[in-house]
């Protein structure tokens, strides 16, 4: 285990101080790095050579790998190496079956066996060599001496000392067994203690060093996951040649190529073999491995507390959501109730300020009424307190509540002087005529003719205007949209700003040029309408362009929504505008935009303009005359289900 060194601690560290700074961290510095080491070594190998790893490691590793184990004959010597004795029937071995005996037990290495290295192997051999040369044994009864067990240790001797020939007689040694441990314990076996030697001993046979243990009952689960990865992918160099079958007294070159198919393909045979027993021995040990139930059962609980979790969790948030509801309910109910009350209120005030206005009305006839009309009480007449009272009321509806109310203290203030009355009540008059001199026609007793007929001629002169307004061209709802991207297109600020709107009109649209003045006026008057929102603008749109000849085809009545004739045709008496608007017949697409706006606006809306909103969503059509389309309809399905 590495170790570090710690500095001295330095004189400005005192009792209080809790953290020092030794030195600041250095700069960046860009350094270049380069592969080194014997796996990339390896790895540059196998992509040069198009290798697999166990062919380079066959290649390359495994040499290297057991030059590492050769040892220094100087540091093993006879004091520190003990034979097995010689017994009788190794004195008895046949040289020519050396392929059947065990060349470990012969040079005397039968408890040390793959574990001797071969700094062991060659004192062995010295040691037995020594001991059992020819020259040193005495001749046999029969005058001959006996070299056999001699030529054995020699042999033995060439197959050990070389690495290649030793693995393949280590694969096949029959000393060390391969048998497996049964798929079930008995009660009294411990797992660890029976399948730790196991893999132990198998572990030989490895290609990739060093190898993970068994370990215990407290090994770390990553640890014992690391095991099982590790013997599942298990590469063995474990080899079968030493078991190959040679005919060595033929000199036939097919038998000996059929000879050595037919060793290829046992050798082919006894690995598998092989790989399919450390495969099940690997299963038997993880369906007998207790930390493997152990780890599920752990795996099962947190996945237990994990959805106990979860569960509860969600059952919070779901409470949380019921809270938060009912709270949304509850604040949308106190909104519900507390609109309810501020319409209720809003409308017992607009009652009460209604009542104080018809009031101050009845006060003000009364009180008016009271004074004769501030009429000569010789003169007066019925006619003429009709008319006056006439007058007074068309003077009340033109006037507001606050002017009433100001106009009635005004008369009490004057009351009972009748002259000063009379003047106060033409004084109003006088400024209703000049608001409206419309209504002028409508006083003719209160004040004197000229003033009548002054307020006649205004009348006319405002009547003129709007009819010559009206003589102008008129423009098209196609000229009204064009117009209105004209504006966003040359804002203001453009040079010749009108004068160029009035030709892109007339290049782009087609339309006859028009001056500066009526773009001026009817842009203004498209912005005041956009402005106000009560949607003039597209009221007018929509009733230009249900007027032109395109749209003629949607005004023609359509079978199913016309309705009967409300005057018969042969009637001979003179037709009022009024009954002529009724006669029109309904068109398909009014019908249409009739049924929308009753969908849109039901008999449940709250606010007092319904049929104003209806009548704004048909094209061509009144107040009036939606509310008897509809009455109209509703007397037709009556009268069919009286029929039925």
């Amino acid at each position: 285990m590495p170790t570090f060194t710690l500095p001295q601690v330095p004189a400005s560290l005192t009792g209080g101080s809790m953290t020092v700074v030794h030195a600041p961290i250095c700069n960046t510095a860009t350094a270049h790095v380069q592969a080194v080491g014997e796996h990339f070594t390896s790895y540059l190998r196998r992509r040069q050579d198009n290798s697999t790893e166990s062919e380079d490691y066959e290649k390359h590793g495994l040499p290297r790998a057991l030059a590492r184990t050769k040892l220094d004959d100087k540091n093993t010597t006879a004091e520190t190496l003990t034979l097995d004795e010689v017994t009788e029937d190794l004195l008895q071995l046949n040289p020519a079956e050396w392929k059947n005996q065990d060349h470990y037990r012969v040079l005397g290495l039968s408890e040390l066996r793959f574990r001797a290295t071969p700094a062991q192997i060659k004192r062995a051999h010295q040691m037995r060599a020594l001991q059992f040369h020819p020259d040193k044994l005495a001749m046999a009864s029969d005058g001959t001496r006996s070299d056999g067990f001699f030529k054995c240790i020699q042999r033995a001797h060439d197959v050990l000392r070389d690495l290649a020939k030793r693995r393949q007689y280590d694969s096949v040694d029959r000393a060390i067994s391969d048998d497996i441990p049964k798929a079930r314990l008995s009660p009294d076996q411990d797992f660890f203690v029976v399948y730790g030697p196991v893999f132990e001993r198998e572990s030989r046979f490895s290609k990739r060093q060093p190898v993970p243990l068994l370990g215990d009952l407290d090994t770390p689960r990553d640890d014992m996951e690391a095991f099982y990865r590790f013997w599942a992918s298990f590469d063995s160099w474990r080899l079968f040649d030493y078991l190959d079958k040679v005919k060595e007294q033929t000199e036939n070159r097919e038998e000996k190529r059929w000879q050595e198919k037919k060793n290829k393909a046992e050798r082919a045979r006894l690995k598998k073999e092989d790989n399919k027993r450390i495969s099940d021995l690997v299963q038997q040990a993880m369906a007998l491995d207790p930390r493997v139930e152990m780890y599920r059962e752990q795996e099962r609980q947190d996945k237990e507390r994990k959805r106990l979790e979860r569960e509860s969790l969600a059952r919070q948030a779901e409470s949380e959501r019921a809270a938060a509801e009912d709270l949304r309910a509850r604040q949308q109910k106190q909104e519900a109730e507390e609109k309810s009350r501020l319409a209720a209120e809003e409308k017992r005030q607009r009652e009460q300020k209604k009542q104080e206005e018809r009031a101050a009305k009845r006060a003000v006839r009364a009180l008016i009424a009271e004074h004769e009309f501030m009429a000569d009480p010789d003169a007066l007449t019925s006619a003429m307190s009709t008319s006056r009272a006439a007058e007074v009321d068309i003077l009340l509806e033109n006037m507001t509540a606050a002017a009433i109310s100001e106009f009635r203290q005004a008369l009490l203030a004057k009351s009972p002087d009748r002259a000063q009355m009379l003047e106060l009540v033409t004084g109003e008059i006088r400024s209703a005529i000049d608001r409206t001199p419309a209504v002028a026609m409508g006083f003719a007793s209160f004040v004197r003719g000229a003033e009548v007929v002054q307020g006649v001629k205004q009348a006319q002169k405002d009547s003129s205007v709007r009819q010559h307004a009206k003589a102008q061209r008129e423009w098209s709802a196609k000229e009204l949209e064009m117009l209105t991207k004209a504006a966003n297109k040359f804002p203001g600020g453009t040079v010749n700003r009108w004068e160029t709107i009035g030709k892109w009109l007339a290049q782009h649209g087609g339309f006859k040029l028009r001056s500066g003045d009526e773009l001026l006026a009817k842009t203004s008057e498209l912005r005041k309408g956009a402005n106000s929102g009560s949607g003039s603008l597209v009221k007018e749109l929509q009733n230009r362009a249900a007027s032109t000849p395109d749209n003629a085809a949607l005004n023609q009545a359509s079978v199913r929504y016309d309705g009967p004739t409300l005057i018969p045709p042969q009637q001979t008496h003179q037709e009022t505008p009024k009954d002529a608007a009724l006669e029109r017949p309904w068109s398909t697409n009014e019908q249409g935009q009739l049924e929308r706006a009753l969908q849109a606006y039901p008999p449940s809306y709250k606010g007092a303009d319904r049929w104003d909103k209806i009548a704004e969503a048909v094209v061509g059509r009144t107040r009036k005359e939606c509310k008897s389309r509809v009455r109209h309809l509703a007397e037709q399905v009556r009268s069919k289900n009286a029929v039925k």
